[in-house]
Protein backbone atom coordinates (compact mmCIF):
# COMPACT_ATOMS: atom_id res chain seq x y z
CA UNK A 1 0.00 0.00 0.00
CA UNK A 2 1.01 3.31 -0.55
CA UNK A 3 2.35 5.59 1.98
CA UNK A 4 1.26 9.37 2.76
CA UNK A 5 4.28 11.31 2.87
CA UNK A 6 4.91 14.60 3.74
CA UNK A 7 8.24 15.99 3.10
CA UNK A 8 9.49 19.87 4.16
CA UNK A 9 11.78 21.93 1.37
CA UNK A 10 10.70 19.28 -1.09
CA UNK A 11 11.49 21.54 -4.06
CA UNK A 12 15.60 21.34 -4.30
CA UNK A 13 18.44 19.74 -3.01
CA UNK A 14 18.31 16.77 -0.36
CA UNK A 15 14.53 17.74 -0.30
CA UNK A 16 13.86 17.30 -3.81
CA UNK A 17 15.63 14.09 -4.06
CA UNK A 18 13.65 13.03 -0.92
CA UNK A 19 10.40 12.93 -2.67
CA UNK A 20 11.82 11.99 -6.22
CA UNK A 21 12.73 8.55 -3.81
CA UNK A 22 9.36 8.12 -2.26
CA UNK A 23 7.76 8.52 -5.16
CA UNK A 24 10.00 6.19 -7.56
CA UNK A 25 9.15 3.26 -4.50
CA UNK A 26 5.08 3.85 -4.85
CA UNK A 27 4.25 6.31 -1.94
CA UNK A 28 2.17 9.34 -2.53
CA UNK A 29 3.65 13.02 -1.46
CA UNK A 30 2.88 16.38 0.10
CA UNK A 31 5.68 18.80 -0.06
CA UNK A 32 5.16 21.71 2.13
CA UNK A 33 8.14 24.52 1.55
CA UNK A 34 8.27 27.83 -0.10
CA UNK A 35 10.83 28.59 -2.63
CA UNK A 36 11.07 31.15 -6.39
CA UNK A 37 8.01 30.10 -8.30
CA UNK A 38 10.13 29.12 -11.09
CA UNK A 39 12.10 26.40 -9.02
CA UNK A 40 8.71 25.06 -7.60
CA UNK A 41 7.31 24.92 -11.11
CA UNK A 42 10.29 23.22 -12.67
CA UNK A 43 10.37 20.42 -9.96
CA UNK A 44 6.83 20.05 -9.72
CA UNK A 45 7.05 19.20 -13.80
CA UNK A 46 9.85 16.19 -13.04
CA UNK A 47 8.37 15.31 -9.78
CA UNK A 48 4.80 14.71 -11.32
CA UNK A 49 6.13 12.62 -13.86
CA UNK A 50 7.40 9.90 -10.81
CA UNK A 51 3.99 9.60 -9.44
CA UNK A 52 1.49 11.61 -7.05
CA UNK A 53 2.70 14.75 -5.39
CA UNK A 54 1.28 17.83 -4.21
CA UNK A 55 2.75 21.32 -3.38
CA UNK A 56 1.77 23.38 -0.82
CA UNK A 57 3.03 26.48 0.62
CA UNK A 58 4.81 26.54 3.77
CA UNK A 59 7.41 28.38 5.89
CA UNK A 60 8.22 25.89 8.38
CA UNK A 61 9.07 28.83 11.09
CA UNK A 62 5.56 29.67 11.03
CA UNK A 63 3.38 27.30 13.30
CA UNK A 64 0.10 28.14 11.83
CA UNK A 65 1.23 27.47 7.93
CA UNK A 66 2.49 24.37 9.20
CA UNK A 67 -0.97 23.17 11.04
CA UNK A 68 -2.50 24.17 7.68
CA UNK A 69 -0.32 21.50 5.77
CA UNK A 70 -1.16 19.02 8.40
CA UNK A 71 -4.90 19.85 7.98
CA UNK A 72 -4.68 19.78 4.13
CA UNK A 73 -3.15 16.83 3.88
CA UNK A 74 -5.73 14.89 6.36
CA UNK A 75 -8.03 16.56 4.30
CA UNK A 76 -6.29 14.83 1.16
CA UNK A 77 -5.49 11.39 2.29
CA UNK A 78 -7.13 10.94 5.70
CA UNK A 79 -3.61 9.91 6.96
CA UNK A 80 -0.26 10.61 7.25
CA UNK A 81 2.36 7.73 7.75
CA UNK A 82 6.20 9.50 7.22
CA UNK A 83 7.17 13.05 8.00
CA UNK A 84 10.60 13.95 6.55
CA UNK A 85 11.56 17.24 8.12
CA UNK A 86 14.29 18.18 5.04
CA UNK A 87 13.93 21.93 4.45
CA UNK A 88 17.09 23.95 6.23
CA UNK A 89 18.91 27.04 5.97
CA UNK A 90 22.59 28.35 6.56
CA UNK A 91 22.51 31.85 7.30
CA UNK A 92 25.25 34.39 6.68
CA UNK A 93 28.72 32.94 6.48
CA UNK A 94 30.34 35.23 9.47
CA UNK A 95 31.83 35.13 12.67
CA UNK A 96 30.33 34.95 16.03
CA UNK A 97 31.03 38.53 16.29
CA UNK A 98 30.01 39.66 12.76
CA UNK A 99 27.11 38.05 12.71
CA UNK A 100 23.36 39.58 13.46
CA UNK A 101 21.53 38.06 16.15
CA UNK A 102 18.44 38.17 14.15
CA UNK A 103 20.13 36.09 11.34
CA UNK A 104 20.91 33.38 14.04
CA UNK A 105 17.07 33.48 14.98
CA UNK A 106 16.14 33.16 11.55
CA UNK A 107 18.33 29.70 11.11
CA UNK A 108 16.87 28.44 14.29
CA UNK A 109 12.71 29.16 13.40
CA UNK A 110 13.62 27.47 10.12
CA UNK A 111 15.65 24.79 11.05
CA UNK A 112 14.99 23.98 14.71
CA UNK A 113 11.41 25.28 15.17
CA UNK A 114 10.43 24.22 11.63
CA UNK A 115 11.10 20.66 12.75
CA UNK A 116 9.32 21.27 16.00
CA UNK A 117 6.33 23.22 14.37
CA UNK A 118 6.01 20.24 11.73
CA UNK A 119 6.42 17.11 14.54
CA UNK A 120 3.99 18.79 16.32
CA UNK A 121 1.02 18.94 14.39
CA UNK A 122 2.29 15.79 12.96
CA UNK A 123 2.49 13.93 15.60
CA UNK A 124 -1.39 14.82 17.21
CA UNK A 125 -2.07 12.94 13.81
CA UNK A 126 0.24 10.27 14.14
CA UNK A 127 -0.89 9.11 18.01
CA UNK A 128 -4.23 8.96 17.07
CA UNK A 129 -3.38 6.45 14.26
CA UNK A 130 -1.08 4.91 16.76
CA UNK A 131 1.83 4.79 13.96
CA UNK A 132 3.85 6.96 12.08
CA UNK A 133 7.76 7.76 11.28
CA UNK A 134 9.33 10.94 11.64
CA UNK A 135 12.90 11.56 9.96
CA UNK A 136 14.27 14.52 10.59
CA UNK A 137 17.83 16.01 9.02
CA UNK A 138 20.02 17.27 11.51
CA UNK A 139 24.05 17.59 10.75
CA UNK A 140 27.41 16.48 11.96
CA UNK A 141 27.62 19.89 12.79
CA UNK A 142 24.69 19.11 15.78
CA UNK A 143 27.66 17.18 17.31
CA UNK A 144 30.94 18.04 16.10
CA UNK A 145 32.66 22.22 15.83
CA UNK A 146 33.02 22.75 12.04
CA UNK A 147 33.89 25.76 10.07
CA UNK A 148 29.91 26.69 9.87
CA UNK A 149 28.64 29.51 11.83
CA UNK A 150 26.95 29.31 15.41
CA UNK A 151 23.41 29.36 13.86
CA UNK A 152 23.67 26.17 11.90
CA UNK A 153 25.67 24.70 14.89
CA UNK A 154 23.04 25.81 17.98
CA UNK A 155 19.89 24.62 15.44
CA UNK A 156 21.42 21.40 14.06
CA UNK A 157 22.65 20.45 17.87
CA UNK A 158 18.89 21.16 19.08
CA UNK A 159 17.62 18.89 15.98
CA UNK A 160 19.67 16.48 17.67
CA UNK A 161 17.76 16.47 21.38
CA UNK A 162 14.89 17.19 19.81
CA UNK A 163 14.97 13.90 17.94
CA UNK A 164 15.84 11.71 20.94
CA UNK A 165 12.81 13.82 23.63
CA UNK A 166 10.33 13.18 20.76
CA UNK A 167 11.31 9.86 20.18
CA UNK A 168 10.57 8.83 23.89
CA UNK A 169 7.66 10.93 23.96
CA UNK A 170 5.95 9.35 20.89
CA UNK A 171 6.69 5.44 21.19
CA UNK A 172 4.55 4.70 23.33
CA UNK A 173 1.84 5.45 20.30
CA UNK A 174 3.92 3.35 17.81
CA UNK A 175 6.03 6.49 16.56
CA UNK A 176 9.47 6.27 15.39
CA UNK A 177 11.55 9.32 15.53
CA UNK A 178 14.64 9.33 13.87
CA UNK A 179 17.40 11.83 12.87
CA UNK A 180 19.89 11.75 9.47
CA UNK A 181 23.14 13.46 10.37
CA UNK A 182 24.63 14.32 6.95
CA UNK A 183 28.37 15.16 6.23
CA UNK A 184 29.04 18.19 3.88
CA UNK A 185 26.33 17.80 0.96
CA UNK A 186 26.48 19.06 -2.69
CA UNK A 187 23.33 21.37 -2.42
CA UNK A 188 22.97 24.91 -3.58
CA UNK A 189 24.24 25.77 0.21
CA UNK A 190 27.59 24.68 -0.28
CA UNK A 191 30.01 27.58 -1.06
CA UNK A 192 33.77 26.92 -3.00
CA UNK A 193 35.42 26.47 0.55
CA UNK A 194 33.25 24.46 2.18
CA UNK A 195 33.16 22.12 -0.83
CA UNK A 196 36.74 21.52 -1.06
CA UNK A 197 36.82 21.16 2.74
CA UNK A 198 33.88 18.52 2.66
CA UNK A 199 35.72 16.66 0.14
CA UNK A 200 39.26 15.97 2.28
CA UNK A 201 37.25 15.16 5.33
CA UNK A 202 35.06 12.22 3.72
CA UNK A 203 36.21 8.64 3.06
CA UNK A 204 35.67 8.70 -0.47
CA UNK A 205 37.43 12.24 -0.69
CA UNK A 206 34.24 14.13 -2.35
CA UNK A 207 31.36 15.85 -0.92
CA UNK A 208 28.14 13.99 -0.91
CA UNK A 209 25.39 13.90 -3.25
CA UNK A 210 21.58 14.75 -2.33
CA UNK A 211 20.51 11.20 -3.41
CA UNK A 212 22.36 9.50 -0.95
CA UNK A 213 21.08 11.21 1.90
CA UNK A 214 17.62 10.72 0.36
CA UNK A 215 18.39 7.03 -0.20
CA UNK A 216 18.87 6.69 4.10
CA UNK A 217 16.15 9.02 5.16
CA UNK A 218 13.73 6.65 2.86
CA UNK A 219 15.52 3.75 4.25
CA UNK A 220 15.24 4.93 8.12
CA UNK A 221 11.36 5.38 7.47
CA UNK A 222 10.81 1.70 6.60
CA UNK A 223 9.38 -1.23 8.77
CA UNK A 224 12.71 -3.14 8.42
CA UNK A 225 14.23 0.11 10.70
CA UNK A 226 11.56 -0.62 13.07
CA UNK A 227 14.85 -0.75 15.98
CA UNK A 228 16.24 2.36 14.89
CA UNK A 229 14.50 5.22 17.04
CA UNK A 230 15.15 7.98 19.03
CA UNK A 231 18.94 8.27 17.86
CA UNK A 232 20.69 9.60 14.94
CA UNK A 233 21.79 7.79 11.73
CA UNK A 234 25.54 9.28 10.32
CA UNK A 235 25.14 10.15 6.74
CA UNK A 236 28.72 11.63 6.61
CA UNK A 237 30.75 9.16 4.33
CA UNK A 238 33.01 8.34 7.84
CA UNK A 239 33.65 11.89 8.47
CA UNK A 240 32.69 11.95 12.15
CA UNK A 241 34.22 8.12 12.65
CA UNK A 242 37.54 9.71 12.36
CA UNK A 243 36.98 12.88 13.49
CA UNK A 244 37.86 15.16 10.26
CA UNK A 245 41.28 13.72 9.35
CA UNK A 246 42.16 14.72 6.34
CA UNK A 247 42.11 11.36 3.87
CA UNK A 248 44.22 11.15 1.15
CA UNK A 249 43.51 9.07 -1.96
CA UNK A 250 46.46 6.41 -2.58
CA UNK A 251 48.66 6.69 -5.65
Amino acid sequence: MSRIVIVTGGTSGIGYQTVAKFLTNGDKVLIAGIDKQEKIDAAMAKLTKLGEVTFFTCDVANKEACATVIDQTMAKYGRIDVLANVAGIVGKRLSFTDIDLADIQAVINVNLMGTINMGYYAAKVMTKQKAGVIVNVGSIDGFLANPENVAYHASKGGVKMFTAAEARELSPFGIRAVSVAPGWVHTEMMDGFTASFGAAMHMKGRVIEPQEIANVIYLVSLDEASAINGTTVFADDGYTAFKGIEVKPQE
